[in-house]
Formats: structure tokens, C-alpha cells, sequence
């Protein structure tokens, strides 16, 4: 794979186990953003907070009364107070700067869009991710060639309907990869 000119917007990232920040280990990200020149943006979808969708409502000044609501995920370590919504139907989201990702797959920043959702006005599965995951011009790319990530395409039963603690099996089967065949250069988990 020729990283130099490859763009991975609309790809999962499946961390590799010699991968050893704790921000990453074992962790999804779909990449909403990637260019050499501007470097990436994505949102790990496979680690749930302890922050409940109802406090999240509550801090927004909303009735959090409805639901059921789905969990909140941590997207990686910048900004981890702002939020994005990763929706399977981009098509009804009305937002000017939604990021499509995939037919059925869009991310979105807006408070509006989190709110539309919850309300029951927009009829889609959604996940509200907290933070999110940021590379400089270049770095992915040195990443993907030091064997940190394995590039996986975008897939909506991985992001709305594989269990959070199956999505890094789930991903790395998606090109198949058996997971119990990757050598661990690290240890058996961050320090």
C-alpha cells in the first residue's frame, strides 16, 4: 500500500497491538478526514464512557426523559468536552456542515442533530462521541508504515450493531484477520 498518496477518509483504523498509548489500545476509528497535506480526523467507536446520554441532556438544558438512549463513547483525547454524532442516515440530517462518510454513514457536530435524535424527530441509530482522535500532516502515514494501524473499509454492522467490546475482532476480520494470529510486539496492555 503506497501511503504517500492513499487517502483513508471513510476507513476504519484498527489499532495494532504493539500500538501502546492508552488513548489507542485496542481501539476502532472511523476516519471522517485525511489528507496528506491537512492530516486526519477520526472517531473511535469502540469505547464506551461512564457518561450517562441523560447528563449529557441535562448539561445541554434538555427534558432527558425520553429514550432508550445509546451509550456515549470517548473519540479520542482532544477535546474530549466536544461532541460529534455518527448517524446512519446522513441523508435526513439537516446540517450544512455534516461530514459524509459512507451512504450510510455521516458525522456530524452539531447540537441540533444531537437533539433531533434523542427527541425521536430524526429515526436513526446514533452513537454521541465525546472528543476525538487527531493526526498532524504525515503522521497517519508514518503510523500505518510502522505497522501501528491496519486499514479497514467502513462498515455499518461494525459502527451500529457489533457489541463495543467484539468491534476490534469484528474490524480486523472485516479484511481477515484472525486476531489471534498478530504478534504483540508490546505488552499484553498499555502502561
Amino acid at each position: 500500500m503506497n501511503t504517500e498518496s492513499t487517502v483513508f477518509a471513510g476507513q476504519l483504523l484498527i489499532a495494532m497491538p504493539n500500538l501502546a498509548d492508552p488513548n489507542f489500545w485496542h481501539t476502532v476509528v472511523l476516519l471522517g478526514v485525511h489528507s496528506r497535506e491537512e492530516g486526519a480526523f477520526g472517531l473511535v467507536i469502540n469505547r464506551p464512557l461512564e457518561v450517562d446520554m441523560r447528563t449529557v441532556l441535562q448539561d445541554l438544558g434538555e427534558d432527558p426523559s425520553g429514550g432508550p438512549f445509546p451509550e456515549v463513547l470517548g473519540g479520542g483525547p482532544v477535546e474530549p468536552t466536544h461532541g460529534f454524532v455518527i448517524s446512519d442516515r446522513p441523508d435526513l440530517l439537516d446540517d450544512e456542515d455534516l461530514l459524509p462518510v459512507a451512504d450510510d454513514i455521516g458525522i456530524s457536530g452539531s447540537t441540533d442533530v444531537l437533539l433531533a435524535l434523542t427527541r425521536g424527530r430524526i429515526q436513526a441509530r446514533y452513537h454521541l462521541v465525546l472528543g476525538y482522535s487527531g493526526w498532524a500532516p504525515g503522521q497517519l502515514e508514518r503510523e500505518i508504515e510502522e505497522n501501528s494501524w491496519l486499514v479497514a473499509p467502513a462498515s455499518h454492522r461494525i459502527i451500529f450493531e457489533t457489541p463495543f467490546p467484539e468491534r476490534w475482532n469484528a474490524a480486523l476480520a472485516s479484511i481477515g484477520v484472525d486476531p489471534g494470529t498478530i504478534v504483540d510486539l508490546g505488552s499484553a496492555s498499555p502502561s
